[in-house]
């Protein structure tokens, strides 16, 4: 139900507007008018509604005038103008405050509902996508949260946590995908991905032995889909109390080893889960666990402290950046800066300072 104000110098016309809305049950509630624009701003400010309907010549403050003000509070509310004038300066001045359409005085039903009409497919229509797009985005970011703790059970070996998190996937899959046909898809995708981290450390199970896109295929309604999605999660938990503490150790060492040695090339979290045959995802989380920070986060303080130990050789800082894996200057000194909390020029002369410092005291 869309929230309505109407602003009219004329009783007949607020009370007349009001009426239509009513006997035509339009989804339209007028939660409050006014007979001049100063009251009017004021219970715009109060209600902060959906559409306002206002007359241009209104005592008190024009209606031009007070969408201009009422926008500062409310911008996105709609506006409609009701007028007689149309002058050129009041359309052109209307246009600019983004006026979604004008009804021409006297007002009839057909008029009302031709704007209110214009004002749903271009304003709340578009409203609705935007608000669609960013509860979307927000649930996608939500599973993926969920998914990383989902595999921190699997790594810890936490059943619980692992059917709570599963379970939390899937609700949240679930209400992202209305469609039969994009919640299995997307159903399947997530069961295949869990299926794999599980396989991370039992290569010796396959993964059509656990989870079919045939199967999948022949579930017919919501239901049977949730259905299947629960019992492929049973079998993988049964995997996971089965399961013994492997060597996970000795994997992160030889992956610290060899950043040691490779931190200033170009290297992602992708290509040392190729190196070490383990999906991004689980590797990802793999490597939080056992160093107690994420990939990107070591390899930035790895490269920090080697352009600190650099800095103090009195390498020029163009130089530095080069050799620490960064080809971009000015990326290079942003980065510096905010892990060191200074620029690598003032380090630098911070260095030599306190270098001058000690040599004058132990000559």
């Amino acid at each position: 139900m869309y929230r309505l104000i109407v602003i009219d110098d004329e009783y007949i016309v607020v009370e007349g507007i009001k009426a239509m809305i009513g006997r035509q049950k339009l989804d339209y509630e007028v939660v409050g008018w006014a007979y001049d624009g100063i009251h009017g701003l004021d219970i715009i400010g109060k209600y902060k509604p959906d559409l306002v309907i206002t007359d241009i010549r209104i005592p008190g403050m024009d209606g031009l005038s007070m969408i201009e003000a009422a926008k500062e509070v409310c911008p996105d509310t709609a506006f409609v103008v009701i007028s007689g004038y149309t002058e050129f300066e009041y359309a052109q001045k209307a246009l600019r405050l983004g006026v979604m359409g004008y009804i021409d005085k006297p007002i009839s039903m057909e008029k009302l509902n031709t704007v209110l009409e214009t004002v749903e497919k271009s304003c709340f229509q578009a409203r609705r996508e935007k608000n669609e797009y960013e509860e979307n985005r927000r649930r996608q970011e939500k599973i993926s949260q969920i998914l990383e703790e989902c595999i921190r059970g699997m790594l810890d070996e936490d059943i619980e946590k692992f059917y709570r998190c599963t379970k939390d996937i899937f609700t949240e899959v679930e209400l992202l995908y209305p469609d039969e046909q994009e919640l299995r898809r997307e159903v399947y995708k997530y069961l295949c991905m869990l299926c794999d981290i599980l396989q991370e450390n039992r290569k010796d199970i396959p993964r059509d032995e656990l989870v079919s896109f045939h199967e999948m295929e022949k579930c017919q309604g919501r239901e049977q889909i949730k259905n299947y999605a629960q019992r492929i999660v049973s079998d993988i938990g049964k995997y996971l109390e089965a399961e013994k503490t492997g060597s996970r150790h000795g994997t992160i060492l030889e992956l610290l080893a060899y950043i040691e040695q490779h931190y200033n090339e170009d290297i992602g979290l992708n290509e040392l889960a190729d190196m070490v045959q383990m999906s991004p995802a689980y590797l990802s989380v793999l490597f939080k666990s056992e160093v107690g920070m994420s990939y990107v986060k070591y390899l930035t303080n790895l490269r920090m402290n080697r352009a600190k130990e650099f800095l103090k050789e009195g390498r020029k800082v163009y130089e530095v950046s080069e050799l620490v894996g960064y080809h971009h200057y000015r990326y290079f000194s942003d980065t510096f800066k905010k892990y060191v909390g200074m620029t690598p020029k003032a380090y630098t002369t911070k260095a030599w300072s306190k270098t001058d410092k000690e040599d004058k005291e132990n000559p």
